[in-house]
């Protein structure tokens, strides 16, 4: 099936990129959202092109958005089994974008009616897409992280409360996850209910400055709340000022690692993910044999 050959506006007064003779299609399209548990997910701008667009004019397309990731994808290549993707946020191009891909993906599958089995990024990482009713979930490999003594103590003075521990996954472009003492924990939930909406990683204060002089990897804080494997909900939040995102609004890339975390410290496969961002999110996963199917 070919792509329909149409641009779709995006305001009352038209960008002037879209004027560009390489773009085919534009449109966005929002995932990770829950209107019963107020959680609005987050959006990504989604820009069919040409050959020719080059990786200078991505950048400037996505500085132009007010959309936390822009998604480019080849007219050339989403007929095809696998498609190139690339992602870039508003100052720079980015390395992983679950919430990109998954938006994407569900895009073609809405408006053109079909989808690729697979994305690959720059990196050549693969991003298996699998279609159930209509809608596309995510297949990662999971990231298993180490515990880091080093992390720990890098990001003592980044955060208003003691850290637990942290587990890192590497020390470029990796990520770190850190958990808070039973202390921090047993404060809020006097203070707070056991509604999702409510917890305490939304009252913990980040030094944004001091993460990027001292850490290189982008942090989660991670937060268990309910550890019965049938209904089992963790809550993080998400940290990249590294890369030039202070917090994101829905984070699908930090599922493949929260996913082996929570397996080995709980032996939890599945749970919900309540992403604690202003706008906060709601992320669905099952991990087995080190494969992550975030949905």
């Amino acid at each position: 099936m070919q792509a329909k050959v149409n641009t779709l506006c995006l305001a009352k007064r038209k960008p002037k990129w879209l004027t560009l003779r390489f773009i085919e299609l534009t449109s966005t399209e929002s995932v990770f959202y829950s209107p019963a548990h107020n959680l609005k997910g987050s959006s990504a701008l989604i820009v069919i092109y040409k050959n020719g667009l080059t990786s200078k004019t991505m950048q400037y397309i996505a500085s132009q958005s007010t959309y936390p990731a822009t998604v480019f994808l080849n007219q050339n290549e989403i007929t095809k089994r696998h498609c190139k993707i690339r992602w870039f946020n508003q100052t720079s191009e980015i390395k992983r974008c679950g919430h990109g891909t998954l938006a994407a993906a569900n895009f073609l599958i809405d408006h053109l009616g079909y989808c690729p089995e697979a994305f690959t990024s720059m990196s050549n990482e693969r991003f298996t897409i699998r279609v159930k009713k209509q809608r596309a979930q995510l297949l990662l490999k999971s990231i298993e992280p180490k515990k880091s003594e080093l992390a720990e103590g890098e990001l003592k003075s980044v955060f208003s409360v003691a850290i637990k521990a942290a587990y890192s996954t590497g020390e470029n472009n990796g990520y770190t996850v850190v958990l808070f003492n039973k202390e921090f924990n047993k404060e809020f939930s006097k203070e707070f209910d056991k509604a999702v909406e409510k917890d305490d990683l939304k009252s913990i204060r980040i030094d944004f400055k001091a993460l990027c002089a001292l850490h290189k990897n982008a942090v989660i804080a991670l937060s268990i709340k309910n550890k019965d494997k049938k209904n089992a909900i963790a809550h993080f939040r998400y940290f990249a000022p590294q890369f030039g995102v202070n917090e994101d609004s829905a984070t699908g890339s930090a599922v493949s690692v929260i996913a082996p975390l929570l397996f080995r410290l709980y032996g939890l496969n599945k749970a919900k993910l309540i992403q604690q961002s202003n706008n906060g999110a709601l992320l669905n996963y099952e991990f087995n044999n080190a494969k992550v199917v975030i949905y």
